[in-house]
């Protein structure tokens, strides 16, 4: 019986460890946000630059896209300065105007520090108690306390 409740505790802390937790709590701290921007380019010019509604999530420039009516455009990530909000995009075709939609996630959690210092704890506490979980069963099997 000891070896079927040693299986359960292997097993459990798997199915622990496999859970999205990480991915579950960035999703609940972030939003997805689309602005739209008109940009005209120069005749030598391939980069725009706007000015986003909210900071970039932990300046994480990574979740930028963006959609661009114009089909010679190919629009990418060129440079962000963090205290303006100021993206610089490039690869947009010279000499046209276009409309460009940035999309990209912000913080959903802005009204409340104290409900972002737990999250921000929350993954390495999930760590500590899958770790923890089957020393502390697998004690309490063979000692008899289970």
């Amino acid at each position: 019986m000891r070896i079927f409740y040693a299986f359960l505790i292997i097993f459990t802390a798997t199915f622990l460890w496999l859970l999205p937790v990480t991915t579950s709590i960035y999703d609940f701290r972030t939003d997805l946000r689309t602005d739209t921007y008109t940009s005209t380019t120069a005749v030598a010019t391939t980069t725009a630059n706007v000015v986003l509604g909210k900071p970039i999530y932990d300046n994480d420039t990574g979740t930028l896209s963006f959609i661009s009516d114009n089909s010679a455009d190919t629009p990418i990530y060129f440079a962000y300065d963090t205290p303006t909000r100021e993206l610089e995009i490039s690869g947009l075709s010279a000499n046209s105007t276009r409309i460009i939609e940035v999309s990209y996630d912000i913080s959903s959690l802005t009204a409340n520090p104290s409900v972002e210092t737990l999250l921000d704890a929350l993954p390495f506490i999930w760590i500590i108690i899958i770790i923890a979980f089957g020393p502390a069963a697998l004690f309490a099997i063979f000692t008899g306390r289970a």
